[in-house]
């Protein structure tokens, strides 16, 4: 396996800094005396929780990767054939994941004078 050229790993370092943050600190909580003291039950506890945040972050800094080199499509038709030619960027949405709550943002895609359905069962 072919590992990433320097540009990207500088680049990846910088879109999941806030990641590498929270392993971080979760690094310096297990060094701490507190944790020596800990059973081998508190320390799952504990690093079951951390890491499921670190997981959940790395989760949110890829979206946001995503976001930041999403481009716009030429032409975008919906499902009954109607042409969506009007965006709207930066357009956020909440997703539930086994590791928690995350941010989408997307490019919206809006046609003139069709109407937005926003929640799907209610149209």
């Amino acid at each position: 396996m072919v590992g990433p050229a320097r540009g990207a790993l500088a680049e990846c370092e910088d879109a999941f800094a806030a990641s590498a943050g929270l392993f971080a600190a979760a690094c310096a909580e297990l060094a701490a005396p507190e944790a020596a003291v800990m059973t081998h039950a508190q320390l799952e506890d504990l690093l079951g929780a951390r890491m499921r945040e670190v997981t959940r972050q790395l989760f949110q800094d890829h979206l946001t990767l995503r976001a930041r080199d999403e481009a716009r499509r030429e032409e975008v038709v919906d499902a009954a054939g109607v042409r969506r030619c009007r965006i709207e960027r930066g357009r956020h949405r909440t997703l539930a994941t086994v590791f928690g709550k995350v941010t989408v943002v997307r490019i919206a895609y809006r046609g003139t004078g069709v109407r937005t359905c926003t929640r799907p069962t209610r149209c």
